[in-house]
């Protein structure tokens, strides 16, 4: 009895959703999430990849590998830390490279999660003091806020912000039998019987009716299939947030909701700056939704929403803004999301191997991924009761910005990315390469932005909203 608690104890069940990201990875897409910190001052490589050691014994998936039983795959747990997570690389010691280009690098190395750890760092020396730590997750391990507690755990280990014989954070997903994100959305039946019928439809719905016609294409001036990725970032500091906050405070929504509405109007214009018209376009948003309990089970606190306008929503700026906060706040009060995890639990009772052609083929029809992907991560280590953060050092060094890019690609190969760290808000886009080039995905990001910082707002009224 023993031997069979120890073996269970060193595996991780995946549940619907993670066995559908690994499906996702087989028809080349690339599921990495990436977390850059810019820091000032100096760091002890050695003592960094120690604190990163301690923070995956504490996260015992961080130090997991995937493997395969009867055709159901779980993360084994590795009892020993057996290579190295961290990789030193010093810009100022190569010839012709650059930053961008040592980054772009970085993010697209391979990571095959049967056989390496689904998480990386690379301590990188731009010279000058100026250091970046990049961390890659592979996203069916974690997700973007996920991502940010584990690097929280090693930031605090470097610190010795905590005992170094402090209990092992024990990941929920252990010791289970069931998967606790249909058992999560059985439980919640009860609660959302009224609308159980129209979560249903809303499957039918969102695959076959929605389908048609196909949501707007965002002009593209390549065509290729790699699958590497680029990133194009812009940073905005405190006094724009501020701005930006104002507005959304004086029309009674949320940060958020500016960024949905900015991203659909971004959409509309780039299209017609290329003689491209703009019908139905829909943003694929990760939102927090889900009650107080719920982020324990889920272990990543978002659910899929995607908010469509058309022409007529996106006449009018206040229009599109109450357009698009009606749709977030409809489809959370109605559980829609949970439909979707009903929807994954289904395709992966077949093999991987089945799950993944059933998704290319959604792919293939833009029935299942948008046009547009946005992950807003918000803010990052915030401290209580500021906008300003609780981590602002490593050791001795002064941490600048924190960056979060979740390039989780639609067909269109882009993917918008908020976070906020210390008041200064970061806005990236991830793209392609192969499909984009670097000039217009950076004026596709400018234009974005522009949208966010100058949208037109009113001020709340009763009857508004």
């Amino acid at each position: 009895m023993k031997m069979m608690q120890n073996n269970v104890s060193k595996r991780i069940s995946l549940n619907c959703i993670d066995k559908t990201i690994l499906a996702f990875n087989t028809i080349n897409e690339p599921f990495l999430i990436h977390s850059i910190i810019d820091i000032e001052g100096d760091v002890d490589h050695i003592k960094l990849g120690d604190a990163i050691h301690k923070a995956q014994d504490s996260y015992p998936i961080m130090r997991s590998v995937v493997r395969n039983k009867h055709f159901r795959p779980y993360r084994e747990i590795q009892d020993d830390i057996c290579y190295e997570v961290l990789t030193l690389q010093d810009l100022t010691e190569l010839d012709d490279a650059d930053y961008d280009s040592v980054l772009f690098e970085w993010f697209n190395l391979p990571l095959d999660v049967t056989k390496a750890y689904p998480v990386r760092a690379m301590l990188l020396n731009r010279g000058d003091s100026k250091i970046s730590l990049v961390f890659t997750f592979h996203h069916s391990a974690t997700d973007a806020l996920r991502a940010c507690i584990f690097i929280r755990r090693v930031i605090d280990v470097y610190n010795d912000d905590i005992p170094e014989k402090s209990e092992s954070i024990e990941d929920i997903r252990r010791y289970r039998k069931v998967d606790e994100l249909v058992e999560f959305a059985g439980i919640q039946r009860s609660k959302v019987r009224s609308y159980y019928r129209k979560m249903i439809f809303s499957i039918i719905y969102r695959l076959v009716i929605a389908a048609v016609p196909f949501p707007a294409r965002v002009f593209k001036d390549r065509s290729g299939k790699s699958r590497a990725s680029h990133l194009c970032n812009v940073v905005l500091p405190p006094d724009v947030l501020q701005k930006v906050e104002d507005k959304a405070y004086q029309a009674g929504v949320e940060l958020n909701d500016i960024c949905l509405a900015a991203a659909s109007r971004t959409v509309e214009k780039w299209n017609a700056m290329h003689g491209r018209t703009s019908n139905l376009i829909r943003i694929m948003a990760p939102v927090n939704i889900s009650p107080k309990g719920f982020r324990h089970v889920l272990s990543n606190q978002i659910s899929w929403l995607s908010p469509t306008s058309n022409p007529e929503d996106r006449v009018d700026p206040v229009m599109l803004l109450k357009k698009m906060r009606s749709s977030v706040l409809s489809d959370s009060r109605r559980r829609i999301p949970f439909s979707l995890i009903y929807f994954f639990y289904i395709v992966t009772r077949v093999p991987i191997v089945v799950t993944a052609m059933i998704l290319k083929i959604f792919v293939l029809t833009q029935t299942y991924v948008d046009s547009i992907l946005f992950t807003n991560i918000g803010v990052v280590w915030p401290k209580v009761g500021s906008g300003k953060s609780s981590v602002t050092n490593l050791g001795s060094a002064r941490i600048v910005n924190f960056t979060g890019a979740a390039p989780v690609m639609t067909p269109w190969r882009l993917a918008f990315g908020a976070s906020i760290y210390n008041r200064i808000f970061n806005i990236s886009l991830a793209y392609r390469p192969a499909m984009y080039s670097r000039e217009k995905a950076q004026k596709l990001l400018d234009l974005f932005v522009h949208e966010v910082v100058n949208y037109e707002t009113v001020q709340k009224h009763p009857q508004v909203l």
